[in-house]
């Protein structure tokens, strides 16, 4: 959903590339007969930031020699303070207008689909959603602060088509497996990077949970593009398709994310069965090394304090009310200290009781809380709570 230009001298040569679209397009606003503007919709790349697809807006018209692309997804590293921007969820994205040819080859380069789905729109139609998109491409307003849910490169689209176009479009929804909350949406994208799928599901908090409506769905480009493909103006006679029968422009390849070391859920039963066999140990011959609990709170707490942070210390709506800091309490890290000492302090002991009266009922109650907590951390959870379970019974 999103389009990084990364290279200096490329960001300039489109940058330059843009001024001079931008001074055309003012000069011949005025669509011909033969004009035409599309939904282009492209699918998922192997790169974390293109694994959801990408929307934009095609405007074509040959008697002006203009085939342009608008893309609501991009932003450059040049921005000032730009990783602390990206961090906070300050990071500005802007409407960028760029040559149909360049945006073509990008996807040719990466070997990905893209998709055409023409608008039956009036020329009347077409010139105003074409000012619509040279208004928002303004300096003054061409820069948006980024929301993965509500504010995209998507939904940016699907709002300025339904507002540009004077008349109103009906959705048929009965495409859509209705009923998913914003996270299930977001799982098959992730199917090929188990990894990617766990840190995403453990950064996402409770407003990733609510479920999403048919016009919220579009949030992802190909549930954009599945709207725009049953989508009708209604007359007095018939229902006119809003969108033409979509056209293949470029045959990709299917996305292959590779990973290593196992899926998460492997690797986490592991250090469960490393945690299960220390355990016995110490209960035979008593508790006589903690590397194992000041590993695993340490691991906890660091977790807890990025959870509290992205809560807390930034703009991003999607990863509040966390429900992760559970089990992963960025005190933690203070227990860790201290439950290494050799004399055991009664407050330590006590805070681990509680904490582990608070694992078990995550345990017990994980498939019914409100948020989804991802079943590949199970395992480290049990280990979490067989540890602090024997430090507070067994150790002398």
């Amino acid at each position: 959903m999103i389009t990084v230009r990364t290279p200096h001298r490329i960001f300039l040569f489109l940058f330059f590339v843009v001024l001079s679209i931008s001074a055309r397009a003012k000069i011949r606003s005025n669509l011909s007969d033969n004009s035409r503007i599309s939904l282009i919709t492209c699918s998922s790349g192997n790169e974390l930031y293109s694994v959801f697809g990408h929307s934009a807006i095609r405007v074509t018209d040959p008697q002006k020699n203009l085939d342009i692309v608008f893309n609501y997804g991009t932003f450059s590293f040049e921005q000032p303070n730009f990783y602390p921007n990206f961090v906070r969820g300050h990071l500005k994205y802007i409407l960028s207008a760029y040559p149909f040819k360049d945006f073509y080859q990008e996807y040719v380069n990466e070997k990905r689909w893209v998709w055409e789905q023409e608008l039956n729109i009036s020329l009347s139609e077409r010139q105003l959603l074409f000012n619509s998109l040279l208004i928002n491409y303004r300096p003054e307003n061409r820069a948006y602060r980024y929301d993965f849910f509500n504010d995209n490169c998507a939904t940016r689209i699907r709002d300025i088509f339904v507002k540009g176009i004077p008349r109103r479009i009906e959705f048929d929804y009965s495409s859509f497996e209705q009923g998913q909350s914003f996270r299930q949406l977001l799982m098959p994208n992730l199917g090929n990077s188990p990894w990617a799928k766990l840190g995403i599901n453990l950064l996402l908090g409770f407003p990733a949970d609510r479920v999403a409506s048919p016009w919220d769905y579009m949030y992802l480009p190909e549930h954009l593009k599945a709207a725009f493909e049953h989508a009708s103006f209604s007359s007095d006679s018939a229902k006119q398709p809003f969108a033409s029968q979509t056209k293949v422009l470029l045959n990709g390849e299917s996305s292959s994310n590779t990973f290593i070391w196992g899926s998460p859920l492997q690797l986490l039963l592991v250090v469960l069965m490393i945690a299960i066999y220390i355990t016995y140990r110490d209960i035979k011959g008593g508790v006589k090394n903690l590397w194992l609990d000041r590993t695993l709170l340490i691991l906890a707490g660091l977790l807890g304090v990025l959870f509290t942070f992205l809560w807390i210390g930034t703009a991003h709506k999607s990863m509040v009310w966390n429900l992760n800091l559970l089990w992963a309490n960025p005190l933690h890290l203070i227990a860790a200290f201290f439950v290494s000492l050799k004399k055991p302090r009664k407050w330590v002991d006590a805070y681990l009781r509680v904490n582990l009266i608070v694992l078990l009922l995550v345990l017990i109650l994980w498939p019914f809380l409100p948020q989804t907590l991802p079943w590949a951390i199970y395992p480290l959870v049990l280990a979490l709570a067989l540890r602090m379970f024997v430090i507070t019974q067994f150790r002398k």
